[in-house]
C-alpha cells in the first residue's frame, strides 16, 4: 500500500544521492515495515539498479537527554508566555534566563506547574533592575505550590550589555544540569538495532539525527562504543552517519542539512545540501564544491 512520504523518507532520498558517489540516486526505495507489521524493520532499503545491491536505512532522532523532547513541549507551554509581558525587558540589556531541565516534571496538577512559573515570572520582576552583566546563579523560592512547603530552584542567568538606546531582550530557556547521554543512546539501540539486523541487505547503515548544538557527534560514538559490548549486533552495522538538523527548517538555516561519517574521531566523510542540492562533499578533509 503506498504511503506519504516522511522527512525520514526525504533525509534518506537525499542521502542516497551522494551517498558512494551518487551510485545510489536512482535506487528504488521500499518500506519494508510496511509489508509486514508483525516484523518491524528499518525505514527504507534501497536497491540499487545497476547491480541490485541493497542498503537498508534506519533514521533516529538523539535526544541530548532522557525525555527532552516531553520536557520541552511542558516547558513551551508553560515558561515561554513569561516573554509576552512587555515589562520585563531591560533598555539595553539582554536578559536570558535559564531553567533547569525537568523543573516542571512530576508535577501533574495544573496548579503546581503554574505556581512555579508564577514564582520565576515574579522573581525577574523584582530583581531585573539590579542584575549584573554576565553569567551568575540566583535561587528562586517555589511558592504557592499546592500541598507542598516551599522550596527552591536555581536560575543561571546570562546578561549581555547592548547599546544604551536599544530596547531590552529577555529569553526564558531551559538550562541542562545532568548528562544521561548513555542511557539515552542505549534505548535507541535497543529500539532501532533490531530493525537493522532483521533487514535483508547487503550494507546496513545507522544513521542517527543531531538536532542540539550542544549533542557533540563525539560524544554519541563515544557512548556507542562503551555500549559496543552490551550489543553485539552492533558489529552488523557497516556505517553510522549523522545528520546535522540544527538549523533545518529555522529562518536562519532554511533547508541546510549536513550528513557526516565519522572514523576513530576523525571526520572522514561529508555531505551539505541545500535547497535539496548537493552543495559541497569532503572527503578525509578534501572538500568539494558542487
Amino acid at each position: 500500500m503506498p504511503t506519504e512520504s516522511t522527512r525520514d523518507d526525504d533525509f534518506i532520498r537525499l542521502f542516497l544521492s551522494a551517498y558512494e558517489d551518487g551510485s545510489w540516486a536512482d535506487a528504488t526505495l521500499t518500506k519494508p515495515d510496511n509489508i509486514d507489521r508483525t516484523k518491524p524493520a528499518v525505514d527504507q532499503r534501497a536497491t540499487r539498479k545497476s547491480d541490485g545491491k541493497t542498503v537498508a536505512i534506519e533514521h533516529t532522532i538523539i535526544e541530548p537527554f532522557v525525555r527532552d523532547k516531553e520536557d520541552f513541549a511542558s516547558f513551551e507551554r508553560a515558561f515561554l508566555r513569561i516573554e509576552n509581558d512587555k515589562s520585563l525587558p531591560v533598555p539595553g540589556r539582554w536578559v536570558q534566563v535559564f531553567v533547569p531541565v525537568g523543573t516542571l516534571q512530576n508535577q501533574r496538577k495544573t496548579g503546581a506547574r503554574a505556581a512555579i512559573v508564577d514564582s520565576v515570572h515574579g522573581w525577574i520582576k523584582s530583581n531585573r533592575l539590579a542584575l549584573r552583566d554576565g553569567t551568575s546563579q540566583h535561587r528562586c523560592a517555589k511558592a504557592g505550590i499546592p500541598g507542598k512547603p516551599p522550596s527552591e530552584i536555581t536560575l543561571t542567568l546570562d546578561v549581555v550589555p547592548l547599546h544604551a538606546a536599544e530596547a531590552g531582550i529577555l529569553n526564558v530557556r531551559r538550562q541542562q544540569v545532568d548528562s544521561n547521554l548513555g542511557e539515552v543512546i542505549k534505548r535507541a539501540l535497543e529500539k532501532k538495532l533490531p530493525k537493522l539486523v532483521n533487514t535483508v541487505a547487503d550494507k546496513r547503515i545507522l544513521l542517527l539525527e543531531r538536532q542540539h548544538m550542544n549533542l557533540y557527534p563525539q560524544s554519541m560514538l563515544d557512548e556507542i562504543e562503551k555500549l559496543r559490548s552490551s550489543f553485539p549486533n552492533l558489529a552488523h552495522v557497516d556505517e553510522i552517519w549523522i545528520v546535522e538538523t540544527i538549523l533545518y527548517g529555522t529562518a536562519f538555516g532554511g533547508t541546510y542539512l549536513r550528513f557526516e561519517l565519522y572514523e576513530k574521531g576523525n571526520l572522514v566523510r561529508s555531505f551539505d545540501f541545500k535547497d535539496r542540492k548537493l552543495r559541497m562533499k569532503s572527503e578525509n578533509g578534501v572538500g568539494e564544491v558542487m
